[in-house]
């Protein structure tokens, strides 16, 4: 595993991504490169390896997008930023502005992305994580309209842009490819097995917010769902964990129930059992990816909560 995450670092800066020799060390410190192996502990040694890639990867264009000013931001940034849905798409003819490939990150999102469907060959999954990322594209780009504007929406609004722009559902987009039977497209792009995986990704959306208050005060008005909440509310802060703790462990109640009762959630789904032992399995992974990902949240120094709280289920 060390030498897995040895190597992604190297990629990552040779690559320039890291920007700075105190970005690499915060990689090394806070154990970016370890998260992979958490969260995707069934991967095989190549994928494994792949994986730690795109999350130094994400882990880099989080950093580098909330820590700098957007005055500062480089127009090859900027261009990356807009063309990321581009360079990560099926369409061989997607137009990609040239300026995008000049940023070291759109240089790595596109070897990443070569790489990824090389190595799986996988057009269904191909597909729905093109669509994660036109997603997660738009959100961003919100988010730094925000910032700008300093704008204050209301929860349900902010929330609902930051699931899609945290890298969350790009994480678990992932978790399909480890796992150990493959399920048919027409599940995996089912509106259960949808909404399975937001919930997933909203989960540790909520967990990485409230661990990254402190971290994300000094760059945003609202950093995160936590503080949303607080001012939608109009509450203390005390108030504010009650209610907060209550949604998260709400839908992780709901996440299991599906998983523990899933034929009598979608029987079509599973009709006559054929695909049920592969759909529990891919739940599975997804709440092992779900608990990897918490392992790494409570370790690392990254997150450092601005208040006491218990998210474990």
């Amino acid at each position: 595993m060390d030498e897995v995450q040895e190597q992604a670092l190297e990629w990552a800066r040779d690559i320039g991504i890291l920007g700075s020799e105190k970005f690499l060390q915060e990689c090394v410190d806070y154990g970016y490169a370890r998260c992979a192996s958490l969260a995707y502990p069934n991967a095989s040694l190549a994928d494994l390896s792949l994986a730690t890639r795109w999350t130094v990867f994400l882990f880099a264009l989080d950093v580098h997008t909330d820590e700098t000013p957007y005055d500062s931001l480089s127009p090859e940034y900027l261009a990356f930023l807009r063309n990321m849905g581009a360079i990560v798409s099926r369409k061989a003819d997607s137009p990609i502005e040239p300026d995008s490939l000049k940023s070291p990150f759109g240089e790595a999102l596109l070897e990443l992305w070569v790489t990824s469907r090389a190595q799986f060959k996988n057009p269904g999954w191909e597909r729905r994580f093109s669509r994660y990322f036109h997603e997660f594209q738009s959100a961003i780009l919100w988010e730094i309209a925000l910032r700008k504007t300093g704008e204050v929406p209301d929860y349900l609004t902010f929330s609902s842009y930051k699931l899609r722009g945290c890298a969350a559902p790009i994480g678990a987009g992932l978790v399909e490819l480890f796992s150990p039977t493959a399920l048919p497209d027409a599940i995996l792009d089912s509106f259960l097995m949808e909404n399975v995986r937001l919930l997933a990704c909203d989960l540790i959306s909520m967990a990485t917010d409230l661990g990254s208050v402190q971290r994300e005060h000094d760059f945003e008005a609202v950093p995160n769902t936590f503080t949303s909440l607080q001012h939608t509310l109009g509450a203390t802060s005390d108030a504010t964990v009650l209610h907060y703790t209550s949604i998260w462990h709400a839908r992780m109640n709901t996440l299991l129930s599906i998983r523990d009762r899933i034929d009598r959630f979608s029987p079509s789904m599973c009709a006559h059992g054929r695909h049920l032992p592969a759909v529990e399995d891919y739940i599975n992974e997804l709440i092992l990816w779900l608990g990897g990902s918490m392992e790494f949240i409570h370790e690392s120094h990254r997150y450092s909560p601005g208040v006491e709280i218990s998210l474990e289920s």
